[in-house]
């Protein structure tokens, strides 16, 4: 008769806002609260409210230690309260019943020892990091123990039935733990109340074991279901930080992706003209500030119109990817290689002069005419070189790259070859 609606209010205790077959929870950042779903690569999928909390903490690193570290607050401030109000209730003692006062003196104070050990290894042993919420429940179930065994010899006392309910309200609504703590904390008040009563027989009257009853039952039931629903709303947290963190990682993967694409060239996996244009800008202020050098070589694949026409696109992509990776070879760690456009490539050479930069177009165009990509025969693949330098005050993007151009333009007359500025040598002095 009552099973349908209890099973109902456990379910939205559990659940959070949810009866069963009632539809689908409250949305979180994605989808349902029983559907985060359909994301097994985000690495939350089926994570529900419901979840144990080795689910949760396993996605999130750093979580279960977060946890534990709660778990422990809160089972410490519970030992404290246990600790100093177990022997400082000697003071009710003496005023509901003084004539035994020294003999519940001496029980609390013994009481007190194993709590006491149990909170110090809650702050400082590691078996505190690990189960903290065991040596909480040991704290109450001492706690509740006393009591229940006190209850008897005073009849029932009202200040004892109080007493004997406290623990149970803190350990479902203070302790950071699972509901099944607060439901075998119960379970132990129940058992050892029983246990008193058959070791003082005749010392509760029906109208004592009845209020007894009441003020057990109604704590136990009240924790339970507080300690459910808060359960639930703190494993809601937990999902919906879950999603966060996931939702965070997946934006940095994204624009980390976005970052590397809008600077670099799909082809060829080298970097493309926005970055090089900022690059090359940022070389040549270095320069200007530091006094140093910069140089620059621009290249072309000669006939490369030819080379689409005669063996197709795809083989065409192909060779240009082989030549892209004889650069980035090439090249020293600072340097920097980019496909302007087409079959234009550059190569950025900050610190470099104009005698490293024509070693280096010299060197890339004899190893380019040995690339034999699928389907071309040895010497097919020919590169124009152009190559230029400036120095301090004269490195200025625009004049560099029209420099380096223009020697290009130069090597184009002849194909395979490098175009770089003559250098005049130096006057010989004569003795007077």
């Amino acid at each position: 008769m009552f099973a349908g609606p209890f099973r109902r209010l456990v379910a939205v205790l559990r659940r959070g806002d949810v009866l069963p077959g009632a539809g689908p929870a409250v949305r979180g950042v994605r989808g349902t609260e029983n559907d985060l779903g359909g994301c097994d690569q985000d690495g939350y999928a089926g994570l529900t409210t419901r979840s144990p909390l080795r689910e949760l903490t396993a996605v999130v690193p750093g979580l279960g230690e977060e946890l534990s570290n709660r778990a422990r607050v809160a089972g410490l401030i519970v030992c404290w309260v246990a600790v100093v109000a177990v022997p400082a209730w000697t003071v009710v003692d003496r005023i509901a019943v003084p004539q035994l006062a020294a003999t519940f003196w001496i029980v609390r104070l013994l009481c007190d020892v194993p709590m006491l050990l149990a909170m110090a290894a809650l702050w400082r042993l590691p078996v505190g990091r690990r189960r903290p919420e065991a040596l909480s429940f040991v704290v109450l179930a001492i706690v509740q123990a006393e009591i229940a065994w006190m209850i008897p010899q005073t009849h029932g006392q009202a200040y004892y039935l109080l007493g004997f309910t406290l623990a149970i309200y803190g350990s479902g609504c203070i302790l950071v733990s699972r509901p099944r703590w607060t439901v075998a904390l119960v379970g132990v008040s129940w058992s050892a109340l029983a246990l008193a009563v058959l070791s003082f027989p005749g010392r509760l009257t029906l109208e004592d074991l009845a209020a007894v009853t009441v003020y057990l039952g109604t704590a136990s039931v009240i924790a339970v279901l507080a300690h459910l629903r808060r359960y639930a709303l703190n494993n809601r947290e937990l999902v919906t930080r879950v999603r966060l963190e996931r939702e965070q990682q997946r934006t940095g993967v994204l624009l980390a992706q976005l970052q590397r694409l809008s600077h670099e060239d799909p082809l060829t996996g080298l970097a493309n003209r926005r970055r090089w244009d900022a690059e090359l800008l940022a070389a040549c202020t270095e320069a200007r500030q530091r006094h140093s050098v910069v140089g620059v070589v621009l290249l072309d694949v000669d006939h490369f119109k030819s080379i689409n026409d005669r063996h197709g696109h795809p083989a065409g992509d192909e060779a240009l990817r082989q030549v892209a990776q004889l650069l980035s070879a090439r090249v020293r760690a600072g340097d920097l290689v980019a496909r302007l456009g087409g079959d234009e490539l550059a190569v950025l050479l900050p610190g470099s002069g104009l005698d490293r930069a024509v070693e280096l177009a010299e060197r890339l165009r004899r190893e380019a005419a040995e690339l034999v990509p699928p389907g071309f025969v040895a010497g097919e693949i020919n590169l124009s070189l152009g190559v230029a330098a400036a120095e301090g005050d004269q490195a200025y993007p625009l004049e560099l790259m029209s420099r380096a151009d223009e020697q290009l333009y130069r090597a184009k007359i002849t194909r395979n070859a490098v175009g770089a500025p003559r250098v005049d040598p130096a006057p010989i002095p004569f003795p007077r």
